[in-house]
């Protein structure tokens, strides 16, 4: 799994592998796409090697981010880590034995769709404060722009996270129940965790297998817009905290109704006419939305008139180097630099 996965007693491994051999026909019916492989790289029985208590399997990531340590505290549903841990390295690779890595602790190559924690570490405004990772926000606290204040901080999934069931009560544990094991080879269809698209539940989209680390636009995420409303797109569960920078959530009095807009309008069509008929090459700097993201005719397209702008056009959903979390350096003193996403759209303003 991870560079941070700790090496087991022979006893321990024995036992798993019985319990991997007696799941293995199950997993492999299951599908492809199932969380498959050894059962002790993501779960331990009793959080314990050779029997020994004080000698724990279970481990998370250090007070000062330099490495992982054992955890004497067993987790839920017997997992070895929690979701940073998971999905941390203090490598370089943003992917580690086909795990996501979203945070690096010291320097990354090629970061993912979401972009990587590791910019909030150093500032508040290039990203998401999460749980584990960094300290409630300095100057915002727990009030998201365009929202209401929260009564918790950020966390990865659950009740205050983004991913996974988000109802009243959940944990990064118990809103991320069964999602990994679920088979979604029948399609994303938004019918649970699970089948939704990054576990962002009831959102719907085209998951790229290498979470864009290549960064080529003919073969990248596909996101789902809607220009009417929908719940099921990604700018809508952006909209669950900054709901009043949302077309839909906000409405006519936070964003306008048509230009001159009076916030930058989100779930709406690029138009097709103006300078904004000029973007038909689709931009890893400034993504487009789709109305139905399974049947894109041509992934490096994009269609004005029928694509769609979106929260993620403009911004990561982890965290970027960049102000506000934008996906280029809008304060930059260079103002083709400033500019370079915002003309992808504005063509004009090249």
């Amino acid at each position: 799994m991870l560079n941070n996965i700790l090496v087991h007693s022979g006893l321990f491994r024995y036992f798993i592998l019985f319990i991997f051999l007696s799941f293995s026909l199950l997993t492999a019916l299951a599908g492809a796409d199932v969380t498959t492989g050894i059962c002790s790289d993501c779960h331990t029985v009793h959080n314990s090697q050779g029997g020994d208590q004080n000698d724990p399997v279970a481990f998370k990531l250090n007070d000062s981010y330099s490495g992982f340590e054992t955890n004497m505290t067993p987790n839920a549903m017997l997992l070895v880590s929690d979701c940073v841990g998971c999905h941390t390295s203090t490598g370089t690779s943003t992917i580690v034995s086909n795990a996501p890595i979203v945070f690096n602790t010291g320097a990354l190559s090629n970061p993912l769709a979401g972009g990587n924690f590791t910019s909030v570490r150093t500032n508040d405004v290039l990203g998401h404060n999460v749980t584990g990772i960094v300290s409630q926000d300095g100057s915002l606290g727990l009030t998201p722009p365009g929202g209401t204040a929260m009564s918790s901080q950020l966390t990865c999934a659950g009740e205050y996270g983004c991913h996974g069931d988000r109802s009243s009560g959940k944990t990064n544990f118990t809103g991320m129940s069964k999602a990994h094991h679920t088979d979604d080879n029948g399609g994303i269809t938004g019918a649970s965790v699970g089948l939704s698209y990054r576990f962002l539940n009831g959102v719907l989209g085209k998951e790229d297998s290498d979470w864009e680390q290549d960064n080529t636009n003919t073969s990248h995420n596909e996101y789902n817009g809607s220009s009417s409303s929908e719940t099921d797109t990604i700018s809508y569960l952006c909209a669950q905290c900054h709901g009043n920078l949302h077309t839909w959530e906000g409405g006519a009095l936070e964003v306008g109704t048509a230009s001159p807009w009076l916030r930058h309008p989100t779930d709406i069509e690029l138009k097709s006419s103006g300078e904004y008929a000029n973007y038909t090459s689709y931009s890893m700097i400034a993504p487009v939305a789709r109305p139905d993201p399974d049947t894109v005719p041509a992934t490096a397209q994009v269609v004005p008139g029928t694509d769609i702008v979106m929260c993620l056009s403009c911004h990561r959903a982890h965290a970027s180097p960049y102000y506000k979390m934008l996906r280029w350096d809008i304060k930059s003193s260079t103002l083709a630099t400033a500019l370079s996403g915002c003309n992808v759209c504005h063509t004009s303003k090249n």
